[in-house]
């Protein structure tokens, strides 16, 4: 009987995956307030969460209901919406914290801030994905792909933003991979990865100050090494069974961006790691979900989008929470459908809404 209802709960695929894409965006609200109780106004970041939330599920319910031979009809033109903005704002864009990546559309009284390079993920996969299922020679494939993928990461290392590069990097081994590219492919884009972060290290100084004080923080705790060690501090601090929501005092006091970059160190310090597991289980459940989907698929590129797309977003969770435990140096990487952020958030949402119109088209051929 159990047993049943589990599996007619996950049949259900639209609503299950909208329930959990819902239910983080919800714990990302009270993340965000945790976060930022002790602020003057805490209310406003926690209210401004709940809106995007909101504003993202109606985008995923609405992107889920449009038949999908409309994103395969219109793709270049889908394309050209998201590609167009993240080459734009390098030359009119707005710099927040040392990055001009942003585009300032209202400052007063509700200041509203949009990030292309966080809107365009699920455009650039759906991209690779149409590449990689258009283009049959191996050889040619990887060319395409490799083309395809700098002229959309280019953009991106302009502004500078590193972190969301290595997460479009990311996305585009994953789509190789999944394509079944050649393993002397992956040892070429390693060593080419390799010189080209040597290379950041080297014009970028500040990258390289990072980087050592992701290895030494005792070195230099009070600046290479200070976000590091805020990071032990706060989760030390929340150890098993946390303080309690409300009571993240070293990360409303010490933790850099504690609502956003830091977000995953915030939230266990208040829930401990105990309580974070659930939040681990919803990502998990994630996978499972758009994998089963992905393999009852008859079309190659419905699988291969559906895969590709969990895979990033997965992948953006894993390095948050590597970065927060000590695992990566800091590269300013958000927690999926968690950390404060409207861009991120409804992009999210976009991506799925469209993975599952994919899929509910392969329902409409049988």
């Amino acid at each position: 009987m159990i047993r049943k209802t589990i599996e007619n709960f996950l049949d259900s695929d639209t609503k299950t995956i909208g329930l959990i894409l819902g239910l983080l965006g919800i714990c990302g609200c009270i993340a965000v307030y945790n976060a930022k109780i002790y602020d003057s106004n805490p209310f406003y970041f926690v209210l401004r969460q709940f809106l995007w939330v909101l504003i993202g599920l109606i985008i995923y319910f609405t992107a889920s209901r449009i038949n999908f031979k409309f994103y395969k009809k219109n793709i270049i033109f889908i394309i050209a919406i998201f590609w167009i903005p993240l080459i734009a704002v390098s030359f009119f864009g707005e710099k927040v914290n040392g990055m001009n990546g942003w585009f300032i559309l209202s400052h007063n009284p509700l200041p509203i801030y949009v990030q292309p390079a966080e809107l365009a993920k699920p455009a650039y996969i759906l991209f690779l994905c149409w590449l990689c299922c258009k283009i049959k020679n191996h050889f040619k494939k990887f060319i395409y792909l490799s083309i395809g993928c700098i002229s959309w990461i280019l953009p991106i290392v302009i502004e500078p933003d590193f972190g969301t590069t290595l997460i479009y990097f990311a996305g585009f081994i994953i789509v190789l991979w999944l394509c079944g590219g050649k393993k002397r492919y992956f040892i070429f884009i390693f060593i080419l990865a390799l010189l080209a972060s040597l290379t950041i290290m080297f014009l970028k100084p500040y990258v390289l100050r990072r980087f050592m004080g992701y290895l030494f923080p005792l070195h230099d705790p009070y600046g290479s090494g200070w976000h590091i060690m805020q990071f032990r501090y706060a989760m030390a601090r929340g150890g098993l069974e946390g303080t309690g929501l409300g009571k993240a005092i070293w990360s409303s006091t010490y933790l850099p961006l504690s609502h956003t970059d830091s977000i995953f160190s915030s939230l266990t310090e208040s829930l401990g790691l105990i309580g974070i597991i659930p939040i681990l289980i919803s990502f998990v459940l994630l996978i499972y979900l758009t994998f089963s989907l992905a393999l009852q698929a008859k079309s190659r590129f419905v699988a291969l989008f559906a895969c590709s797309l969990v895979s990033v977003v997965v992948f953006q969770a894993f390095l948050h929470i590597s970065v927060n435990v000590g695992f990566f140096p800091p590269t300013g990487i958000t927690f999926p459908l968690v950390s404060y952020g409207g861009s991120s958030l409804i992009a999210t949402m976009l991506g799925f809404g469209i993975l599952l119109s994919a899929v509910n088209s392969e329902k409409t051929k049988n």
